[in-house]
């Protein structure tokens, strides 16, 4: 007959199958949050696509031969429908009756003429010598009788706007005269569009601090001596471009709207780097419609 295991050698085993059973569990929960991470990436970047098209079919590519970016600014709301100037009214009633209170100025203290933004000065007593910087830091700024309301939104723009027009690094006119790359490497060709990431989209840029669709596509490739014209009918029509077919494509080629109203670097996996839009940045994103062609910068 067999023996039957010694006592230790019983727990043994049980401790063992209690430590499989633990290394299973755990490798369930990572793996069921991974899928919880990738099922929100996905949602995440139809979401990104859905806003893509909905741009782009709103904004219909200017007349062919644009020396610009052929993607239209957003149109501006009519006055009456923006909510800034229901801000601004508001604001215009408060400050009227502030500047009303204020005309006797020489019968208030610092501190009350302070309040009503109109005051200057800074003599007086402590508080009241803070209550007049504290007016100071939140005045509003009055150009012939009335103010603006801005938005995070407009002063990020302006801000980014700035930065473009003050850059003064190296342009895609030095990269091409001295190329970075040798060869054109489908996996340099990834690292440099990747390196891009996160730069504003700002309509006819080229810098490395603001880019337009086809002035991103410019600004890559002339790192590796290619130096192609600023607009995506230029682009497509540019004699180093050669049309192929979509299974012949590989990370590194571009896309092409068939209407050439945008391109972008493809990425491999229905994927690509673009600068997509006013308000956002080079980004990695789903090529989001199927009115596409592809084609290879040759060196």
């Amino acid at each position: 007959m067999t023996e039957k295991p010694a006592g230790r050698r019983r727990a043994d085993v049980e401790i063992n199958v209690l430590e499989s059973f633990e290394l299973r569990s755990r490798r369930s929960i990572r793996e069921s949050e991974r899928r919880r991470k990738t099922r929100a990436a996905i949602k995440a970047e139809k979401r990104a696509a859905k806003l893509d098209r909905k741009f782009f079919a709103a904004n219909p590519p200017m007349v062919e031969g644009s020396s610009t970016a052929l993607v239209r600014p957003i149109a501006k709301l009519p006055l009456r429908k923006r909510t800034e100037v229901k801000t601004v009214v508001i604001m215009s009633v408060i400050a009227g009756v502030a500047a009303t209170a204020s005309l006797p100025a020489y019968a208030y203290s610092p501190a009350v003429i302070a309040m009503s933004g109109l005051a200057s000065n800074t003599n007086g007593a402590e508080g009241e010598a803070q209550s007049l910087l504290i007016a100071s830091q939140a005045s509003l700024k009055y150009e012939r009788g009335s103010f603006g309301v801005m938005s995070a939104n407009d002063l990020q723009r302006i801000t980014d706007r700035n930065n473009y027009s003050s850059y003064k690094g190296l342009t895609a006119f030095d990269y091409a005269a001295n190329p970075k790359y040798s060869e054109l490497n489908p996996d340099d060709i990834m690292k440099v569009a990747a390196k891009y990431v996160g730069v504003p989209y700002i309509l006819g840029g080229e810098l490395p601090t603001g880019l337009d669709c086809s002035g991103y596509v410019r600004l890559v490739f002339s790192e590796f001596g290619v130096l192609l014209p600023h607009s995506v009918n230029a682009q497509a029509a540019n004699p180093r471009i050669k049309r192929i077919k979509k299974s012949d494509a590989r990370p590194g080629d571009l896309v092409i709207m068939s209407n050439h109203s945008h391109n972008g670097i493809y990425a491999g996996s229905n994927l690509f780097y673009h600068a997509p839009r006013p308000g956002d940045r080079v980004k990695l994103a789903t090529i989001y419609t199927d009115a596409v062609y592809y084609a290879r910068v040759i060196g």
